[in-house]
């Protein structure tokens, strides 16, 4: 067994050298790691669509979405991410049904994973199912854009949740609960981005006061709207700021820049929703995710909607179901802290 904690716990002092110095220089840094199922194997995110999870979002409505995808496009675990912002998690396998036997039921489930295929080339799909520090956010989203850019990712995709409180009257008359907002980059047309009548944009009712809070119609709606979307709105402004610094940066003359890796632009895709789950807005989202990942791809059909086990775990939770012994579903069936 291997002697390296995944989860940033202190090392034995009986645990191999290497291990021991994999974990000095893990702390020395201070930097989020992305670790190979394959022993000594690499992941490989350059020029690959990065959909992540909200990490935080309402009703967990993000990270039920992106069950979803891994499920639809089949995809497997390449890789554990750690960082020191995530709170620690393991538990029984997210994907392996109750009662399922098998390698898979075998398998541990942990805090932030990167799932990826071979059969799906330029997807990597990151689940956060954990929690980050109280304080952390910000430090957590710097982290994982500097790892994003660096590994040469080409768009970051953000499933999450916005909080319905924010309906303004356009909201209401709205005949959809999903919105979508792009920054970094040009801006792709709703053909490009697969969307078709599925969301709106997330400013789609702004009034001329709400355009003032950005220098852009899409940062002024992340300001005026974006509430309760977990790392949603930190990862898009962060984005849009990096958009912004490439843009503005002159050549002094007779001074050639070495080449730069182009930020990646981020689209959320985004439910507008309450604490209660939704299960009819979790199954729009995820068939709207899979639309646009599939033509951010360009592949000619979208998978079709493949329900993961947490949907029924979630379901059970918030419909009170008991076992036979008249008990709630034991902690192990929680997917999420």
């Amino acid at each position: 067994p291997r002697s390296a904690c995944l989860f940033g716990c202190r090392l034995s002092p009986l645990a191999p050298p290497r291990a021991r110095e994999r974990e000095g220089e893990r702390r020395a840094v201070g930097a989020m790691r992305v670790v190979s199922v394959e022993e000594g194997g690499k992941v490989n995110v350059s020029g690959h669509v990065l959909v992540v999870s909200g990490c935080g979002s309402l009703a967990y409505l993000g990270e039920l979405c992106v069950d979803a995808l891994v499920s639809s496009f089949d995809l497997g675990r390449a890789a554990v991410l750690e960082s020191r912002h995530l709170l620690p998690l393991a538990m029984a396998s997210a994907f392996a049904a109750p009662g399922a036997q098998g390698a898979l039921a075998a398998t541990l489930t942990t805090a932030a994973e990167i799932y990826q295929s071979a059969a799906v080339p330029k997807l990597s799909v990151l689940q956060l199912r954990s929690g980050i520090v109280e304080g952390r956010r910000q430090a957590f989203v710097q982290e994982l854009w500097t790892w994003a850019r660096s590994g040469g990712v080409a768009e970051i995709i953000v499933l999450s949740s916005c909080s319905s409180h924010v309906k303004a009257d356009a909201d209401m008359a709205a005949h959809t609960d999903l919105r979508y907002v792009f920054v970094g980059g040009s801006t792709p047309t709703e053909a490009e981005l697969g969307v078709g009548k599925a969301a709106l944009p997330l400013g789609h009712g702004m009034t001329e006061e709400d355009l003032q809070l950005g220098p852009t119609r899409e940062i002024a709606s992340i300001h005026r709207f974006l509430r309760g979307g977990g790392v949603a709105r930190p990862l898009l402004l962060q984005a849009a700021t990096a958009a912004d610094g490439e843009g503005g940066a002159e050549a002094k003359p007779g001074f050639d820049p070495p080449p730069r890796s182009k930020p990646p632009g981020a689209l959320a895709l985004l439910g507008l929703t309450g604490e209660a789950l939704d299960l009819q807005l979790t199954e729009h989202l995820a068939r709207c995710a899979l639309d646009v990942v599939a033509a951010r791809l360009r592949l000619e059909t979208p998978p079709a909607l493949k329900a993961p086990p947490s949907w029924l775990f979630e379901m059970e939770a918030s419909l009170g179901v008991r076992d036979q012994r008249g008990q709630a579903p034991t902690l192990e069936r929680r997917l999420w802290t």
